[in-house]
């Protein structure tokens, strides 16, 4: 009997990773739960659960990115290759996007970040009225989508953290001083109102208010003016450089 190159467990697909297939007869296991208990290294060849969602919606880091999906989120995690750090609650809504990308784009469904970020929202059911949860869900069947089963794979902080630091065996150091909180701030504010108004976009999208909303690019930020000039800039470039205006950096009003 040869060795299977795949195993159906529930409803995920497990391939491993980094074989070959070309020339291989690939065959498909069902594994019922005595089988799991009597043969627990056949039934699953993942870490935990982010490996095995990784694996069966083939998320992968974006293109412009050398090296693969964890050192990708790892470096993005700790700041390094020249990312900001950022918590495993952003890493792991990105993660999930991926998820219902690949989900959509399979399916033939449009995948606008617009479109994404909505629909996430709404699968997870936070702070949304159930009806309209209901509604996604009914518009996802007649795409050939199970939403609850999408979402079933969404991954939450907590399971990210456990990944990165158990599986990967990752320490993020903590900064010495919390001088930076008022940019980090700053930063979940404008992607609060970004979320918020792309949400609203494509709502009046559906409804046929703008008409190419859904590809259309949302400029989101927050600037500041230099009260003596005409001086513009961002709040996280002012940040950086320590001053609004180079022209006008000492003047008092």
């Amino acid at each position: 009997m040869s060795v299977p190159n795949t195993a159906t467990l529930g409803h995920h697909y497990i391939r491993p990773r980094n074989r070959p297939s070309e020339g291989r007869v690939t065959r498909t296991i069902t594994f019922r739960k005595t089988d799991r208990e009597l043969f627990p290294s056949m039934a699953s060849e993942h870490c935990c659960k982010v490996d095995r969602v990784r694996d069966t919606h083939d998320i992968r880091p974006p293109s412009r990115v050398s090296g693969d999906l964890d050192t990708y989120l790892l470096e993005r995690w700790k700041g390094e290759g020249g990312n900001d750090p950022v918590g495993v609650r952003t890493l792991s809504e990105w993660f999930n996007k991926r998820v219902l990308r690949s989900v959509y784009r399979i399916n033939g469904r449009a995948d606008s970040s617009v479109r994404l970020d909505a629909d996430y929202e709404a699968l997870r059911g936070n702070d949304i009225p159930a009806y309209e949860r209901a509604e996604l869900l009914s518009e996802l069947s007649e795409d050939g989508i199970d939403g609850d089963a999408v979402a079933k794979d969404f991954i939450g902080k907590s399971t990210l953290s456990r990944h990165l630091k158990g599986c990967l065996d990752a320490n993020k150091d903590t900064p010495v001083s919390s001088s930076d909180w008022e940019i980090d701030r700053i930063r979940v504010a404008t992607r609060a109102y970004r979320d918020h108004l792309e949400s609203a976009l494509q709502s009046l999208g559906n409804k046929d208010e703008i008409v190419g909303v859904s590809e259309a690019e949302l400029q989101v930020g927050a600037s500041l003016s230099c009260p003596h000039c005409p001086t513009r800039v961002t709040v996280e470039k002012a940040y950086a450089q320590g001053y609004v205006c180079a022209d006008h950096r000492d003047d008092t009003v």
